[in-house]
């Protein structure tokens, strides 16, 4: 059984806000990593109890790195890099997430975004989707089934409405009211950064017991966690707020603007070709040709 676990970092248990915790410049950034494999490393035990055979990769998802390799589990493999994100390729069996946030304008969501934090939401076809559930999609369309995920409780029951079978685990409660639409790009996270961390020794036991469970239940009955897909084709929308300061260095004055793609035979042609454009165009319109595919 192969199994890939993704990860971030805003979803970690005592990761307290974004400019200490989560930029690698911050005071307390290399005691966030520690945390973030310590989550990972109780999954990956759970996963392991569950099947002592199953051929485990995690993918360090948060920017510049975050799990701490000298820390890292010695039954699983690490992967750095993903050149053709969201596309991990055919071949896992099941998908899970460590450390990860909800999705953009999330109530209650604890660092929540979706990529960015000028992202205001971003959808396929019409529905709702932040980075847990745009990988979801990913996956599901190269047959991956999605067993297991933790980060904040807003996380969780994003999860669990958009997989109803999966298994969660809460590892804090943001405090947060709704933001502001109109809301300044740069106030995002201080905004979000109100937050109730769970005692951590509860957590992670909790983390090893439900990523077992997860898996135990998995191999009884697999069809249980198939996602099925919308049909398609597939197109990717958003709405962003003016380019943040900390971008606008790299991509220009940017206003508020609104994106979309054209339709594509596969999501992740959709989600692909919306990220390689999204700075790209002021007025937030640009089209692609289902021909190109």
């Amino acid at each position: 059984m192969k199994i890939l676990i993704i990860t971030d970092i805003e979803g970690v248990n005592s990761v307290l806000d974004f400019p200490a915790w989560c930029h690698p410049a911050g005071k307390y950034y290399l005691q966030g990593c520690h945390f973030l494999t310590e989550e990972v490393n109780a999954v990956v035990d759970g996963f392991l109890e569950a099947d002592g055979q199953a051929d485990i990769l995690v993918w360090d998802g948060h920017g510049e790195g975050a799990v701490e390799a000298g820390f890292f589990h010695p039954g699983a493999s690490l992967q750095k890099g993903a050149p053709f994100w969201p596309d991990f390729g055919e071949g896992f069996d099941v998908l899970a997430f460590v450390g990860q946030h909800a999705k953009a304008g999330a109530v209650g969501g604890h660092l929540a975004h979706t990529q960015t934090g000028e992202a205001i939401d971003f959808r396929i076809n019409g529905v709702s989707l932040g980075e847990f559930g745009q990988l979801v999609y990913a996956m599901a369309e190269r047959g991956s089934s999605p067993v297991f995920a933790s980060g904040d409780l807003a996380l969780t029951r994003e999860a669990e409405a958009l997989c109803p079978a999966i298994y969660t685990v809460a590892v804090k409660e943001g405090l947060n009211k709704a933001l502001p639409e109109d809301i300044e790009t740069e106030k995002i996270f201080a905004n979000e950064a109100a937050a109730i961390h769970y005692p951590r020794a509860k957590v992670l036991a909790e983390l090893k017991k439900k990523a077992f469970d997860s898996l135990v239940s998995y191999k009884k009955e697999p069809e249980k966690f198939a996602f099925k897909l919308p049909e398609g084709p597939f197109a990717a929308e958003a709405e962003y707020r003016r380019c943040g300061i900390r971008n606008e260095k790299s991509f220009g004055k940017l206003p508020a603007r609104k994106i979309r793609t054209d339709f594509h035979l596969s999501v992740i042609a959709a989600i692909r070709e919306f990220y390689k454009w999204e700075w790209q165009f002021p007025d937030g319109k640009y089209s692609v040709s289902m021909e190109k595919e």
